[in-house]
């Protein structure tokens, strides 16, 4: 398959180019024409490319790209990330919010899939798209969180048992905290706090699930896969990455 068949068939299937972003979303590095495996990753960094090498990955997909706002100088880690694509021949698409936001792949919607909820609207708008989901849950909050933990460790504020409107936006979406009030949800499911967040939280009182940047993002990008192995029968990898574990 030719790298140029897949990255139009991206572009296209994400809309690349009509969501606005700071991510510098679509092909960050060139590589070989033919590709033979793709590996998938949730972000643009030495390990996940050390990783695709080992894996004989000819192009990796990443949610986090490795270039964002304007590139300046590529010095220091950028030299050496780059280097080690070019060195190996892997090319490196990224596709940040055009995969959080997607309808069918997204890492919202994915999420929403796997914690069984019922899909209502979006809301948040960044720039020209909404970035937030508000969905629909019949359970209380404790099992929602149960629910959740089946499938990572999550923290949270509890203020009330209540979960039938939860809004969500995975990795970091503090930004609709405000707006998920506004539309009367009585829980937010996002991927970690920003300390700003804390008190606001606290003020409206409403539940909120933290479940990890990583652990919230991955879910997208294997859907990615699933929908990429099925369109060009291509072998593809997903390329687990470890959160940062801080020592104390």
């Amino acid at each position: 398959m030719l790298l140029n068949e897949i990255v139009d068939y991206l572009d296209e299937f994400l809309d690349i180019k009509n969501i606005q972003d700071s991510c510098k979303n679509g092909l960050e590095v060139e590589g070989k024409d033919e590709i033979k495996k793709i590996g998938f990753s949730v972000d643009a960094c030495l390990e996940s490319f050390q990783k695709a090498v080992s894996a004989k990955c000819d192009l990796l997909i990443v949610h986090h790209g490795m270039f964002w706002g304007d590139i300046e100088y590529v010095t220091d880690i950028t030299y050496e990330r780059v280097k080690h694509l070019i060195k190996n021949d892997i090319a490196l698409y990224a596709a940040h919010l055009p995969l959080d936001v997607h309808p069918e792949v997204g890492n919202n919607v994915q999420l929403a899939k796997l914690l069984n909820l019922e899909i209502q609207n979006t809301f948040c708008k960044y720039r020209n798209i909404d970035v937030g989901i508000i969905c629909k849950n019949d359970t209380d909050f404790d099992d929602l969180v149960k629910r959740i933990q089946k499938h990572f460790p999550v923290k949270y504020m509890k203020f009330n048992n209540l979960s039938k409107k939860v809004g969500i936006i995975t990795g970091s979406g503090g930004l609709g905290i405000k707006e998920a009030v506004d539309k009367r949800c009585d829980t937010f499911i996002t991927g970690e706090m920003r300390y700003i967040d804390y008190h606001p939280i606290k003020e409206y009182e409403i539940n909120i699930i933290y479940g990890g940047h990583y652990a919230t993002e991955v879910w997208g990008l294997k859907a990615l896969m699933d929908d990429i192995q099925k369109k060009f029968n291509i072998n593809c990898e997903f390329l687990d990455l470890k959160e940062i574990q801080w020592k104390t």
